[in-house]
């Protein structure tokens, strides 16, 4: 998720530098519609770099994402602006067969041909070791993690 922080961060930079290059050469900066496009602007930078900070990071801890219950996993991703959260998508454990982290992802396959994938605030290792951490002895046996 770092990673495509950066890339929203740069191109919101970009955009920057398009619409003040705008405001000097021109007098869109007269508009109503204008000052409005810059004000929203300025709310997605605010987004974009606030998701590069720890605090960012601090806020929004794994156990805030994924969590169980005596039968289920319970999966919530990091949508939109800022800490929204959408779910959560409910997993029932004993149908969970593979469990794969990538960097910043986590995608967990069920035996009945259900995939789903969230994108998490957490590097590979850490999304491996929280998920082993939640899950018992006996269905970390059954479940092949990849």
């Amino acid at each position: 998720m770092d990673a495509v922080n950066k890339k929203i961060a740069m191109v919101v930079s970009v955009i920057a530098l398009v619409l003040l290059v705008l405001a000097l050469s021109t007098n869109l900066s007269e508009y109503m519609w204008f000052k409005f496009l810059f004000g929203v602007w300025l709310f997605v930078l605010c987004s974009s770099f606030y998701r590069l900070t720890a605090l960012f990071k601090a806020r929004n801890r794994l156990d805030n994402f994924i969590q169980r219950d005596a039968q289920h996993l319970m999966l919530f991703s990091l949508t939109g602006f800022f800490d929204k959260k959408h779910g959560p998508h409910w997993l029932v454990i004993s149908n969970i067969e593979r469990v794969e982290s990538k960097s910043d992802e986590l995608i967990i396959h069920s035996s009945n041909d259900r995939q789903l994938s969230v994108s998490l605030p957490a590097k590979s290792t850490e999304l491996d070791a929280f998920v082993k951490r939640i899950l018992t002895e006996s269905e970390k046996q059954t479940i092949h993690f990849g």
